[in-house]
């Protein structure tokens, strides 16, 4: 590994030692680097921050999540033209986030959300590093909340709602 980029993971895991959101370091062959966060803090919550061997400039951030069962059941019983508003406008909505996603395996047998955003060294700093770690939740938040509104909000309790995150 590159010693810059060895320092930028150095100083990524020191930022989130200090704010109490470091939880483990992965090893990947495919990777510079891959290091496990929770944000927020005690929200059972994965973030996870990358660095892939081919990009020598940029660290990824990414969490994905998983749709708890009653909300997924409840999109694909809706009828298609309802089904394919509600996603649309979701889609809408995340694109005036500043993360990029992924739905998956695709919107018409969504399963799960994945978000990611890339923050390249000249610009790396704890601010933004930690203004990207919030932008990426408050997606992930707006895509609970969306399915609570629209089909119920059984899922409120602790349990069912940590098995959003994957």
């Amino acid at each position: 590994m590159p010693m810059v980029v060895e320092a930028v993971c150095l100083k990524l895991r020191n930022w989130l030692s200090e704010e109490g959101l470091y939880k483990d370091k992965v090893y990947d062959e495919k990777l510079y680097f891959h290091l496990v966060a929770e944000y927020p803090m005690g929200s059972g919550r994965h973030v996870n921050l990358v660095q892939q061997n081919n990009r020598d400039d940029v660290v990824v951030v990414f969490s994905r999540i998983r749709l708890a069962d009653i909300h997924e059941k409840a999109l694909h019983a809706l009828p298609k033209k309802e089904k394919d508003k509600f996603l649309w406008d979701m889609r809408y909505a995340l694109l005036g986030r500043d993360a990029n996603f992924d739905m998956e395996p695709n919107s018409h047998e969504l399963q799960s959300i994945q978000f990611s955003r890339e923050v390249y060294y000249d610009g790396l700093t704890k601010e933004k590093f930690m203004e990207v770690m919030r932008d990426n939740f408050k997606c992930e938040l707006y895509v609970v909340w969306k399915f609570q509104e629209t089909f119920g909000s059984e899922v409120q309790d602790k349990q069912a709602e940590h098995m959003l995150y994957c």
